[in-house]
């Protein structure tokens, strides 16, 4: 620990001096005999304590203390003042100024000792305050560069949940877009021929209009004659009835097609937890079934009863996800039981109060008691290996629990099947 001495007298320098080195806990001892230079001292040797005069030429012990204690990068240095005054007032202004004890003059060993003692417990303590605040300081940046990376690695790790969610209803998504896909090729193959034979019918008009004389009554007959014999032969009456039909189911598919691209990217795109806005919960169910219909029909039918007008402030497409869950999950469920009959799954809404609560129940062999209390807890499954990632119900009450401020709960008994039921805050 280093000390510097203040004082324009050589003798108190010199008593000061010699009573410091005799303390172990002080590495070198500074004297200054100019109190205009003081400053600087500190300044370029890292002082630890400083001792110094009142009374001195120039800069008194007054002007340095208030000129010290008027940054605070000094703060933490204990300063003690050398005063043969005895006046209180003189006392009362060291303190008031900021000192943090004094030493009589002249120098009395005994009081030195403990003075000093005193300043040096001090200055330590601030030491271990400041490395202490350092380490709180670099672990709260690594703590909070920690939750940033985990962050990250959540929504990556949820991005990744839907798109293996995706992968899984892709072959029923394909299904569902081949269905109608191959419906507008077999209409377009029809449109093609049609196509043919009226350009084939517009090409005999043209002959009549631009090539015969309207003046020659027999020629005109004639090429009108034929044109009735082209109009029957291509059967130009049949198509101009079928062309609207054949457009009409042909925009269907489009449509179709269109309705499950969209769905998927609504549902597959990253999104914001705060990313919220007003939705008509009926049209995210129907998304949703759209989305998980190949997955669910062949093992059950399903019942939807959402009005139309119920209206959720909500993060469209983790409300999908959730749902998607679970309807995936009843759907996997029911299927395990190899039955001859289709199962049930039905969807319900409804505003109580306050309140929207969606309830998702399947007529399914249910969740065991064992199993029930750890349905959401990340990476909990009862699926085979390969066949879930045990992440689905886990960030399902991630996203209404915390997200959305909203409770999900589940009822189960084995055989019968197995109740979600989701409360969210109303509009």
């Amino acid at each position: 620990m280093k000390v510097l001495v203040i004082d324009d007298s050589q003798l108190y320098l010199s008593i000061a001096e010699k009573y410091l080195k005799c303390i172990e806990t002080i590495s070198e001892v500074v004297l200054c005999n100019d109190s205009q230079t003081a400053k600087a001292i500190v300044d370029e040797q890292n002082i630890d304590i400083i001792l110094m005069d009142i009374v001195m030429p120039v800069l008194t012990g007054f002007d340095l203390l208030k000129i010290f204690r008027s940054e605070h990068k000094y703060d933490d240095i204990p300063i003690i003042m050398f005063t043969s005054l005895d006046d209180e007032e003189s006392f009362k202004r060291c303190y008031d100024l900021g000192a943090s004890d004094y030493i009589n003059k002249p120098i009395n060993a005994t009081e030195f000792y403990a003075r000093l003692k005193v300043a040096i417990l001090t200055k330590q303590s601030s030491d271990d305050l400041k490395t202490l605040l350092k380490m709180m300081q670099d672990q709260n940046e690594e703590l909070s560069e920690t939750n940033k990376r985990l962050a990250d690695a959540k929504f990556h790790l949820v991005q990744s949940e839907k798109m293996a969610a995706i992968g899984q209803l892709s072959a029923g998504i394909a299904h569902e877009i081949n269905n109608p896909m191959g419906f507008i090729s077999s209409n377009f193959e029809i449109l093609q021929k049609y196509f043919l034979r009226l350009s084939e019918y517009l090409t005999a008009v043209e002959e009549v209009v631009w090539k015969q004389d309207p003046a020659d009554e027999a020629s005109m007959l004639k090429a009108l004659v034929s044109l009735r014999e082209k109009h029957d032969q291509l059967k130009i009456e049949m198509i101009l009835k079928e062309l609207t039909g054949v457009l009409a189911d042909s925009e269907t598919g489009v449509q179709r097609v269109t309705e499950i691209v969209s769905s998927l990217r609504v549902f597959a795109r990253s999104v914001k937890d705060d990313e919220k806005d007003t939705y008509d919960l009926l049209s995210i169910v129907n998304q949703v079934l759209l989305i998980s219909k190949n997955e669910i029909k062949y093992v059950a039918t399903t019942e939807v009863n959402v009005p139309p007008d119920l209206l959720l402030y909500c993060n469209q497409v983790q409300i999908g996800q959730v749902l998607i869950n679970l309807l995936v999950n009843a759907a996997q469920a029911i299927k395990t039981q190899q039955r001859s009959e289709l199962g049930l799954i039905k969807i319900n809404a409804e505003k109580k109060d306050s309140k929207i609560v969606i309830t998702v129940s399947d007529d399914g062999p249910g969740i065991p008691k064992e199993h029930i209390l750890k349905i959401f807890d990340p990476f909990f499954t009862t699926k085979d290996i390969g066949q879930g990632t045990g992440l689905g119900l886990s960030i399902s009450y991630d996203i209404i629990v915390n997200k959305h401020e909203g409770t999900i709960d589940v009822s189960s008994e084995p055989d019968k099947g197995t109740t979600f039921v989701i409360q969210l805050p109303s509009v």
